[in-house]
């Protein structure tokens, strides 16, 4: 889908005197205050609702020992109260106006939601700039949250054996001084440590409009957007401490480890050290890869689910959007009675036969693309796909451009474009892999 370039000839100078306006693509309209803050609205008007977030460039990768997971815990307490709004008001509130709400954290960005009837665009607003500055902090209510996030630790990974896998394989492909080596939700004894005052100094550098972008779509006017943004937000000021990163990923290879836990099945994942879209000299590459996860998750599962019987589950991911250099991975079960060397031996065979033959992906190439560009197009339907898009591609430093070249990227990935990224990067000598060996749940 070719971009299309629309300047916003219509918006008044008298309206926006403490803002930037940017150009409108493909019916966007982007917008900076003077304290930094970025907007960005897409109106839609098919429904009387509007979805409005507010993203901060602040995750994971940004954090050391021994405050990892600092961010998920701000993101728990920013429901905890402000001067204006007693702990657990602010969903109330919501809910009360027939909105829902919620927030999550990853490992380059926090976000915060709400989606509301249209009328209610002022009141979320004027509630989500509340709580950028204005957050009380309660070691009660830490003490609280702090049990909260210590379970949601054990259901999530602590209870999860191949969540354990994954972790374990994150710790041993990216060094521990640098980004994504750490959980999002924070090692254990950090989050039984950490103080109210480490999450006071996280929230006043990092909750600043200078390190945030408001996303709004929907049945809104981009008029009255801005005009609640710089009503609201507008007195905050900027922050000069926020320097850019300089705590990249640091991807490491050729490790190995080996896991026992209590689990019904085994687990086998390998990863890559690849670049990401924004990391890497050439964007085409990203695209690449990407379509390499599409087209070996396809193959493997045809080959050694359907056809050899060799295994029982295959998975093949990539993080196109990951703000560092990330990882490709191929994960496994084998079939009962299956040994993993017999499953990596065929994994083996078929990456070989890609690289040598890639006219034989062809076929599933013409499937892929067909599929992403009926998946891109439905995913407009729904207001919370295109907010995030936009929110997590401007954060992450990517432009928001991308959301609609990505089809049109895909779509020029031939076959022999896919053989030559898996010839370069999926060098198995050069792998990570942590296998899961089950031990018996008593």
């Amino acid at each position: 889908m070719k971009n299309l370039i629309l300047l916003f000839f219509f918006l008044s100078t008298h309206a926006f005197s403490n803002s930037v306006i940017g150009k409108a693509y493909n019916g966007i309209t982007q917008a900076t205050l003077d304290n930094g803050l970025k907007i960005i609205i897409k109106t839609d008007k098919r429904a009387p609702v509007f979805i409005s977030q507010l993203w901060y460039k602040v995750g994971a990768s940004d954090e050391s020992r021994p405050t990892t997971g600092v961010s998920h815990m701000l993101e728990h307490m920013m429901f905890k109260g402000t001067y204006a709004y007693k702990s657990g008001e602010f969903s109330r509130i919501i809910a009360r106006n027939g909105g829902d709400e919620n927030a999550f954290t990853s490992k380059d960005y926090t976000a915060y939601y709400q989606k509301m009837h249209k009328s209610k665009l002022e009141l979320a607003i004027k509630m989500e700039a509340d709580r950028m500055r204005n957050l009380t902090f309660s070691n009660r209510e830490l003490t609280k949250e702090r049990q909260v996030v210590i379970e949601e630790r054990r259901m999530r990974v602590e209870d999860k054996p191949n969540s354990k896998v994954y972790e374990n394989l994150r710790f041993i492909s990216f060094d521990e001084k640098g980004a994504y080596h750490s959980p999002v939700i924070g090692f254990q004894a950090d989050i039984e440590s950490y103080s109210l005052n480490d999450l006071r100094v996280w929230y006043e550098k990092y909750y600043a409009p200078n390190n945030a972008t408001l996303v709004v779509v929907g049945d809104v006017d981009p008029i009255q957007v801005i005009d609640f943004a710089k009503k609201y937000f507008g007195n905050y000021r900027y922050n000069p401490d926020i320097k850019v990163s300089k705590n990249p990923s640091i991807t490491l290879k050729g490790h190995s480890k080996i896991l026992k836990l209590k689990a019904e099945l085994p687990f086998y994942v390998l990863s890559f050290p690849v670049p990401s879209l924004k990391t890497t000299t050439n964007e085409s590459t990203a695209y690449k890869l990407e379509m390499l996860a599409y087209a070996l998750d396809n193959g493997l599962s045809k080959k050694l689910i359907r056809n050899q019987q060799i295994a029982s589950s295959i998975g093949v991911g990539y993080r196109l959007y990951d703000k560092y250099d990330t990882l490709f991975t191929i994960s496994f079960i084998p079939a009962q009675g299956v040994n993993n060397d017999t499953v990596l031996s065929a994994i083996k065979t078929q990456v070989a036969e890609l690289i040598n033959k890639p006219a034989l992906i062809k076929d599933e190439l013409i499937r892929t693309k067909a599929q992403l560009e009926a998946d891109f197009v439905f995913e407009q339907d729904q207001i919370s796909t295109q907010s995030y898009y936009l929110g997590m591609l401007s954060t992450v430093g990517l432009g928001i451009d991308k959301m609609f070249t990505y089809v049109d990227q895909m779509n020029n990935v031939s076959a022999e474009d896919v053989a030559t990224v898996a010839k370069q990067y999926l060098i198995f000598s050069n792998a990570n892999s942590v296998e899961l060996i089950p031990q018996e749940i008593k």
